[in-house]
């Protein structure tokens, strides 16, 4: 019992050392969920939607056409726009079609589609079926069909695909969309698109993965979203929690992954920031209180890149709105956590900073950079460690000095007793002292970090926190 309340406590006092400035620095807080994803369809907005602290708009639905159950697609809004509710069994964040790939086995050769549907907009909006047909990795046709008006009741649509296919297909890619993203700037919300009973038409037999009645569902956990980060663009490409961490029980991962930008394939590197980019006037915003001019940037890190790649942390400081200095740290390569001092001064005062933390440099666009891992532990300002958290008031009945410190503490009583005290690492696993002296604590063969300090005078206790440099 005691090592989970202390885990607990750990928890606490991490996320308040850090503070405000650079939030769950220790990045031990992370939410997740569980959902229903359609099985054979991997690629769904419910990421999306859950990443923009949304309902999952991608659902089952009992309110079915035939069989238990059918497919519900919505349009959402967000404070980015709206949030298109789609599934597709093909990776779309590849960009342009030419570039998707995957998609499911199928040797016919079908003259279009038919199926069941509800919609609830009429003129503004329409959801699309996507079929995609591909042979020898080369695409042969695609069809993108509208559907939509007010369909309370489930209505037939039995659409020919024009032009026809002139080939026998070897795969097909297929989805749905809730909302025409060639209009209305990606859709209209509250847009919903009911779907059942979906067939190729013209052929013997349909795909086997492709379960047009929407019978197959499958539970995942979604993935982890980093509390305090990414607050507005929020995304989850390249940011993973990682259990490999320098103290507590996760850290940051970020990997860079293949993207592209205007449908040119280039490196991403998974990027986490305190701040947003704001498009409208092509500079950053958002960012947390800060206002020292002379301070230290503290963390651990590990780095695997690839070939001559670079990880960076950077600093933008603001005043008033205005951008007034910027400061950065690059990472090499390091297969063990190293700690990192990123000592800085600035010519004035600001009042808001933004901490953006990336797996590869911009430059290094290159595909061959892809696959740089990055991992990032408990980051804090020096300057925060002395606002309070370890400072003791005169008052105080137990308190320990000095704090931080290289390794050596000592504990002051204002009360009468026997004293003595156990240590904890951030895990909750009580430190084996040697040579331990009344009320002299000794870590300075510790790794550096937090630690707790469980102290007894008779029939009372206390906890406190250490931090050894």
């Amino acid at each position: 019992m005691k090592k989970y309340l202390l885990m607990a406590l750990a928890y606490i006092a991490l996320s308040a050392y850090a503070q405000d400035s650079i939030p769950n620095g220790n990045f031990e807080s992370w939410t997740s969920t569980t959902i229903d994803n359609p099985t054979n369809y991997p690629y769904t907005s419910n990421e999306n939607a859950i990443s923009a602290n949304q309902p999952t708009n991608v659902v089952k639905t009992t309110d079915a056409y035939h069989g238990q159950t059918a497919i519900q697609l919505s349009t959402i809004s967000t404070q980015y726009g709206s949030n298109l509710g789609y599934f597709l069994n093909a990776d779309s964040k590849k960009g342009n079609i030419s570039l998707w790939t995957n998609g499911m086995p199928y040797t016919e050769k079908p003259i279009g589609i038919r199926g069941y549907y509800k919609y609830n907009v009429a003129t503004a909006d329409s959801g699309m079926i996507i079929a995609i047909f591909r042979k020898n990795s080369s695409t042969i046709g695609t069809y993108m069909i509208r559907i939509g008006g007010v369909k309370d009741t489930y209505t037939l649509f039995n659409i020919p695909f024009v032009p026809a296919l002139t080939q026998t297909p070897d795969s097909v890619i297929f989805g749905a969309v809730s909302s025409n993203f060639y209009k209305n700037n990606n859709g209209v919300a509250g847009s919903i698109l009911k779907l059942d009973s979906v067939s190729f038409t013209g052929v013997t037999n349909q795909p086997t993965a492709m379960d047009g009645d929407f019978e197959l569902w499958t539970q995942t956990q979604s993935p982890y979203i980093i509390v305090g980060w990414n607050e507005k663009d929020k995304q989850l490409s390249g940011i993973a929690r990682t259990t490999d961490a320098k103290t507590g029980l996760s850290a940051l991962q970020l990997t860079t992954t293949l993207g592209d930008q205007n449908g040119t394939p280039r490196a991403q590197p998974g990027s986490v920031s305190t701040g947003y980019y704001d498009s409208g006037c092509n500079c950053q915003k958002g960012g947390k209180a800060y206002s020292s001019q002379k301070d230290t940037l503290a963390f651990w890190y590990k780095y695997a890149p690839v070939s001559t790649d670079n990880a960076e942390v950077s600093l933008s400081f603001f005043k008033n709105g205005t951008s007034i200095a910027w400061e950065s740290q690059t990472l090499t390569a390091s297969p063990n956590y190293q700690y990192i001092e990123k000592p800085f001064q600035i010519g004035q005062t600001p009042d808001t900073v933004i901490v953006q933390i990336q797996s590869s440099l911009w430059a290094n666009s290159a595909e061959t950079f892809v696959g740089s891992v990055l991992k990032i532990d408990n980051m804090y300002f020096k300057s925060k460690l002395h606002t309070g958290l370890f400072t003791p008031s005169t008052n105080e009945e137990v308190y320990i000095l000095p704090n931080a410190s290289s390794g050596k503490f000592t504990i002051t009583n204002n009360i009468a007793g026997t004293l003595s005290f156990d240590i904890y690492n951030v895990t909750g696993t009580k430190l084996q002292l040697k040579n331990q002296i009344s009320n002299e604590i000794d870590i300075t063969n510790a790794a550096k970090g937090m630690y707790f300090v469980r102290i007894y005078i008779d029939n009372k206790s206390y906890v406190k926190k250490i931090l050894k440099l």
